[in-house]
Parts: structure tokens; sequence; C-alpha cells
């Protein structure tokens, strides 16, 4: 999971129009619940029960877990509320970001 919230934060990096789709789809669209009803998240919560099943990830409900990943991966997004990246700030500053994600990934779904 940790490799895959490096992949979003990387996405999301790219991606400033995030911020303008999240508000319209929480105004307009879907203001609680999930957000997305054509968004199939059954392939990520059936490996994501699989790994806690043979004891590689903690115990818990999956959507909660594949949901809070996610969140910290948009963490520097454009729909940040503290800080929107963008692919113009140094390297280093992606890189520290992105190890720091991981690691906090990793230690957050350890068994």
């Amino acid at each position: 999971m940790a490799g895959w919230a490096v992949a979003v934060y990387d996405q999301h990096r790219g991606r400033p129009d995030l911020a303008r789709l999240m508000g319209w789809i929480r105004l307009e669209q879907r203001p609680t619940g999930r957000l997305f009803e054509n968004l199939d998240l059954g392939p990520k919560l059936e490996a994501v029960t699989r790994a806690q099943a043979a004891g590689r990830l903690r115990a818990g409900d999956p959507f909660d877990l594949v949901a809070l990943v996610l969140s910290m991966a948009s963490t520097w997004s454009a729909a940040s509320g503290l800080h929107a990246s963008s692919p113009d700030e140094p390297v280093a500053d992606h890189d520290r970001r992105r190890a720091l994600l991981r690691e906090s990934v990793e230690r957050i779904v350890r068994p």
C-alpha cells in the first residue's frame, strides 16, 4: 500500500484540476458518503482483504484502510487544505514527502 500511496501522490502532483473537481462533487453532487458511484474499488478492496488474511496488513475494514491511505497520499494535492504542491517545486521537496508518506503508510498498515 505504501507504493500505491506514493504513486497517488505523483498523480495528484500533476493534476491541479482535482481541487475543482472535488469541490464540485462535494457541493453539487454528493456532499456525504461515497463520492463516486462508478469508481470500482472492488479489486483494491479484495487485494487488501487477501493481504489481511495473509497477515501482511493490519486487520480492519478494507474500505477504511484504503480511504485512510488515499487521504494521506492526497495531503499535498491540489485538493489539500494546507499545501498544494506542484511539479515546479524542488525535486528534494517531493522526494522528502514521498519518503515520509511511504514510511508513514508502512507503519500504519503493518499488522
